[in-house]
């Protein structure tokens, strides 16, 4: 019977109890054991199935108490994310602790190049350790950073969950909060998202053994949060950032931010100049003040800040590309744009990835606006080769395809860039564009009314959705749509819509009204029948084609309707022309339709000319039928400029308040501080 017992299983029963009696740290432990062993050799078969029946469930326990703890499962949101990004880097070296390293290096440099690396060094760092809560901070930290609102809604998802699953994982750690918090402010204009990044900030406030430099990040949080609402608040936040973490370098560039919002121009390009001063290689403070100069009508000052870093760094390939830019989206030079787009186009090889295809984007833009829609064809697609999913490339492609009435091209590049503009507005109207293509004008007048309400300064939106009702016939409707934009109560007859300075996602002013005249005339039923023609001549004065526009609005005239509506849009393009036939054409306009607020903004205007008094008077009666009427509300107040500058800058900050890409009132502003 004691030969019955195998080795190997005699060794296996002894060596469990021994371990379990050793982890237990107890001498005396060994006696049971002993004495246990002795039984089942002595009983045989029959004792050792008691044995296990005893002693087996305790050694099983102690056998898995002294493995290691099994790793908690990786949440699949997190597998996800690592799966979809494993064909950005087939060839991964390295560890995940070298790559958090490199990203956290580039974090810390704050500029808006090193971001990009940061956020794939994190990436990487996290495809070799999934559950690296670190990586995940450093990622989302270096994605809301660098891409802020130009984000688009995938990435903004998927960071979002990430960051949820990372918090699950271990816990609302001061990291974890303050890149949650930067990740909402990059949504800051969504409904909720603020709030919640002030609730986060102050979160990690609350918590005693957070370190400095988190604290610091969350007062900066709590800044830019405030930056809408009060400048003095925001800027005692960025100085409580300063005291705890004076080498963070985007204090001083969200504070100077905090001035532009206030109007405080001169204030802002100040400390962007001291922080160029301190840091020459600083490229979000270079690009923030030129785009201040740009927006208050100091392009030349813009083109020097390029030029001088082209002369001191020759390499310097963002600054030749801004250079260009500038150049065909702020002073018009297109053809000049064009060739030093196709200059830099010739090296590309020498760039990475991203540099190249922002190069081609941009020379597919400038090529479109120059007239050649097959060098912008030819331009995106090389930008594609290099980033498929390149969303300024599509855009081109896109508005190339509306020109050509090509729906299928239209639709396929719509999708290329949906969720990435950082305008939902204007994605809602070129969306609406493509449905009239398809012959579908009820959808399109949904999304263009949608625009509208996302957007009430979209004067395109209520233009558009007129257009899209006519394409169905149906003339009272789109009469009535006509109606609001002519009589302009709501929306501002001076801007089409309103458009950043310089940007990515370049469209000409009137681009998203292409090809769509003839629509609106086409419902005239009789020679005499002046409401379409009327309606065709908005269109048109908004499609920028000033000569046709006249030509209709003076066919209404001339059929000896009394229409002030036609007259007051003749006198603008007189104004335009500097023609002497404004005044009379405005006077004329006022005295049959006294009320219409374009009819009283005309003969404001070219009062302006000869009676600056009398000109006050009338633009400030404009307000009394239209008061939300920012052009009407510039315009008095560069009237006030000479005599009262106080009361014209009072003026012309409650315009940027309402409307930050108001540019005209921008443009006075500077002035006012450049007088002192």
């Amino acid at each position: 019977r004691i030969s019955s017992v195998k080795p190997a299983r005699t060794s296996h029963i002894t060596a469990a109890p021994v371990r379990t009696a050793q982890r237990a740290g107890s001498g005396g432990g060994f006696r049971p054991v002993v004495v246990g062993l002795l039984v089942v050799v002595l009983l045989g078969g029959g004792g050792a199935a008691g044995y296990f029946l005893l002693y087996k469930p305790h050694q099983e326990e102690a056998a898995r108490a002294a493995l290691p703890a099994a790793p908690a499962a990786v949440p699949p949101v997190v597998l996800a994310a690592v799966s979809s990004w494993k064909l950005q880097f087939l060839e991964l070296i390295g560890t995940s602790a070298e790559h958090l390293a490199a990203g956290q290096q580039q974090l810390a440099k704050d500029q808006r190049v090193a971001y990009a690396e940061a956020e794939e060094s994190f990436q990487q760092a996290l495809l070799l350790d999934p559950r690296s809560t670190d990586a995940i901070v450093g990622y989302v930290q270096a994605l809301a950073l660098g891409r802020g609102p130009g984000m688009d809604d995938t990435s903004f998802q998927e960071a979002r969950a990430l960051i949820q699953a990372a918090e699950d994982m271990a816990g609302k750690t001061p990291a974890l909060l303050v890149a949650h918090a930067n990740l909402l402010l990059a949504r800051a204009r969504v409904a909720g998202n603020l709030e919640e990044a002030t609730t986060l900030a102050k979160a990690v406030l609350a918590q005693p053994t957070a370190p400095d430099a988190h604290k610091a990040e969350a007062h900066l949080v709590l800044g830019r949060a405030q930056v809408a609402t009060s400048r003095e608040l925001a800027n005692k936040e960025f100085d409580e950032a300063r005291q705890l973490a004076p080498g963070l370098k985007r204090v001083d560039y969200y504070s100077a931010l905090a001035h532009e919002q206030a109007g405080q121009y001169g204030l802002a390009l100040k400390m962007l100049g001291r922080r160029l001063e301190l840091d020459p290689q600083d490229w979000d403070s270079l690009e923030a003040s030129a785009r201040i100069y740009v927006e208050v009508g100091e392009t030349g000052r813009a083109r020097k800040l390029y030029e001088d870093r082209v002369k001191a760094n020759a390499g310097d390939v963002r600054a030749s590309l801004a250079l260009a830019v500038l150049r065909y989206q702020a002073e018009g030079d297109v053809a000049l744009a064009v060739r030093e787009l196709r200059a830099l186009a010739k090296n590309v090889s020498r760039y990475g990835a991203r540099d190249a295809s922002e190069i081609w984007g941009h020379l597919a833009a400038a090529e479109r606006t120059a007239g050649n829609a097959a060098g912008a064809v030819k331009a995106a697609d090389e930008a594609l080769k290099l980033v498929k999913d390149l969303p300024e490339a599509h855009l081109q492609l896109f508005l190339v395809a509306l020109a050509r009435k090509d729906a299928a091209k239209a639709r396929e590049h719509l999708k290329g860039f949906q969720g990435r503009l950082e305008d939902s507005a204007l994605e809602q109207v070129l969306e609406g564009r493509v449905l009239l293509l398809e012959q579908n004008p009820a959808s399109a007048q949904e999304h263009f009314l949608k625009a509208g309400t996302l957007d009430d300064r979209r004067l395109d939106s209520q233009l558009l959705a007129g257009v899209a009702v006519a394409s169905a016939k149906q003339r009272e409707e789109s009469f009535r749509l006509f109606f609001g934009v002519l009589e302009a109560r709501k929306w501002d007859p001076m801007r089409l819509a309103p458009r950043p300075a310089l940007t990515r996602f370049w469209l000409r002013p009137n681009d998203t009204l292409v090809g769509v005249e003839g629509v609106v005339q086409a419902l005239s039923a009789r020679p005499d029948d002046v409401q379409p023609v009327l309606y065709e001549g908005l269109v048109r004065y908004y499609q920028g084609d000033l000569q046709g526009a006249d030509r209709q609005f003076r066919a209404v005239v001339e059929t000896g309707v009394n229409n002030g509506g036609a007259l007051a849009y003749r006198a603008l393009i007189a104004l335009d022309a500097k023609s002497a036939q404004a005044l009379p054409l405005a006077e004329k306009a006022v005295a049959l339709e006294r009320s219409l607020p374009i009819a009283r903004l005309s003969l404001g205007l070219a009062q302006a000319v000869g009676d600056v008094e009398l000109a006050k008077r009338t633009v400030r009666s404009v307000l009394e039928v239209s008061p939300t009427m920012l052009s009407a509300q510039t315009h008095l107040a560069a009237l006030e400029v000479a005599a009262q500058p106080d009361v014209a800058r009072a003026m012309l900050l409650k315009v940027v308040g309402l409307d930050p890409a108001y540019f005209p009132a921008k443009k006075l502003l500077f002035k006012l501080d450049e007088r002192g």
